[in-house]
């Protein structure tokens, strides 16, 4: 009887072995991403606030820009004016794309991805700005010349985060002269925080749960082992 039942209970422990190894490992890998990823996003946000409130004593917007104290808020209801700056969001040229269409408006926005050559005779050159707003994250292109493009000293990607910049330009839907695409043709632009690189960084409290449980999976696979020699 006890010979019947212990290659029974050899290939039910290597079963249990296998299995719960693999669910270590798996656990370990999730939990390590997870913390890591948690950490990084606190790091970053943290970083990026200390940026904001560094740079902005040393790098200030241009005091003549309409709506710097917060006070020129757009009233959807109101009827378009040419002579009027829009101070908005990225998020709104969308949201209230007509009203905007062919006026003056001033967005704060991080650049990201590359910097691209316009296929101009004038030398400029595309910025891609995303919103600061993370809950709704809207990007639209900007057509910069060269010295304001230079202001830029990082774009974001992973890893790194770009520079804030404030653009004030023409708002087009649809442009034109731009393959119908969404832009905004700036003629002023203000750095509002320099960019920075936030590499990754190994942390071995992220992975100590993944690490006990797959001590236990190996544990359970030696148990087997134990018990197959026995069975013999």
């Amino acid at each position: 009887m006890r010979k019947a039942i212990a290659p029974a209970l050899g290939k039910l422990c290597a079963f249990a072995a296998i299995m719960a190894l693999a669910l270590a490992l798996a656990l370990a890998l999730a939990f390590g991403f997870a913390s890591h990823a948690f950490a990084e996003d606190e790091t970053v946000d943290a970083a990026q606030e200390g940026s904001k409130s560094g740079s902005s004593a040393s790098v200030e917007p241009p005091s003549s820009v309409a709506g710097a104290s917060g006070d020129n808020l757009v009233d959807p209801s109101q009827r378009a004016d040419n002579s009027f700056i829009y101070d908005t969001t990225i998020e709104s040229l969308f949201d209230e794309s007509s009203l905007y269409e062919g006026r003056t408006v001033q967005v704060v926005g991080e650049a990201i991805g590359d910097l691209i050559k316009a296929n101009d005779a004038e030398g400029n050159y595309w910025v891609t700005l995303t919103s600061t707003d993370v809950d709704n994250p809207s990007s639209i292109s900007v057509l910069m010349s060269e010295e304001q493009a230079q202001q830029i000293d990082h774009f974001g990607r992973y890893g790194t985060t770009g520079t804030t910049v404030q653009v004030r330009g023409e708002f087009h839907q649809a442009c034109s002269e731009h393959d119908g695409l969404p832009d905004i043709h700036a003629t002023n632009s203000a750095v509002i925080a320099r960019g920075f690189d936030h590499p990754d960084e190994f942390k071995s409290e992220n992975y100590m749960i993944g690490a006990f449980l797959a001590l236990i999976g190996a544990g359970l696979l030696a148990l087997y082992y134990f018990v197959r020699e026995r069975a013999r």
